[in-house]
């Protein structure tokens, strides 16, 4: 068993638990210690119970409460090294951290986490591979492109959390200026309704996804409905295709060995 609950995703911060039986992870801190906390409460769940926290880049909505959540709760922060140089001045040295390499696969209690690198304007940026009895969870969130190897490695995964950030025209015709606008539709930007439709079609076709969490929507150049009708009318097959939210907790997302 493996079950997801996201709790809370968008440019105001990031958070997902993935869990199974015995072992509790987070990916992503991007809300306050407080924050963080509450919204744990909400599902039921205590960070003192975290194995781990896997940082994915430096960005603010990724690890604003990385540093209090390690310290208040002993959790360990877990990142790539490039990661912990450019997030500095959000670390004091006290926090319990440790670094992974990318594609490197680590043993966290009962989870197995490979991380994949994705292409964003970070100094680096990470995605994740999370296993547990027989099933398969991937994240990829903050890309502004897919690669080989997303696909080589996101193949294997029986669900995705995955970055459905912004309608192209709603971007280009909104209130950005134009050096904003560029970054976001760029390869080291943020992924596309369209893009991710046609990257979660060709995982539906030649792997075994069987569910999708659309994430990190923009709340300027996107909207719920467009990010639901883009990726669903883009399937072949039949897939759950759901949305994440910015300002809640998700209902858990529980996957099984059938």
């Amino acid at each position: 068993m493996l079950e997801m609950i996201m709790l809370g995703s968008g440019s105001g911060g990031n958070a997902c638990i993935v869990k199974n039986a015995d072992t509790m992870i987070l990916i992503d801190a991007g809300f306050s210690g407080a924050e963080l906390r509450k919204r744990m409460e909400l599902v039921g769940l205590s960070p003192d119970d975290l194995e781990a926290c896997l940082i994915t880049h430096e960005h603010g909505d990724h690890i604003k409460g990385a540093s209090i959540l390690s310290k208040r709760h002993k959790v360990q922060l877990l990142m790539h090294p490039a990661t912990k140089r450019a997030g500095k001045r959000k670390f004091n040295g006290s926090e319990r951290m440790r670094h992974f390499e990318m594609k490197e696969t680590m043993d966290l209690g009962s989870l197995k986490v490979t991380s994949i690198p994705t292409l964003h304007d970070s100094v680096t940026s990470t995605g994740f591979l999370v296993e547990s009895g027989g099933q398969t969870l991937g994240y990829l969130t903050d890309l502004g492109a897919v690669t080989e190897d997303n696909f080589l490695m996101m193949r294997h995964a029986d669900y995705l959390v995955m970055e459905a950030n912004h309608d192209r025209d709603m971007l280009w015709n909104g209130p950005y200026p134009a050096y904003l606008k560029a970054r976001v539709d760029s390869r080291v930007g943020h992924l596309s309704n369209h893009d991710s439709a046609e990257f979660i079609a060709m995982l539906a076709e030649l792997g075994k996804l069987k569910g999708v969490m659309l994430a990190h929507l923009s709340a300027k150049n996107n909207t719920p409905e467009l990010a639901l009708s883009t990726v669903r009318d883009r399937q072949e097959r039949e897939i759950e295709i759901i949305l994440a939210h910015q300002d809640q907790p998700s209902k858990p997302i529980v996957l099984e060995t059938k």
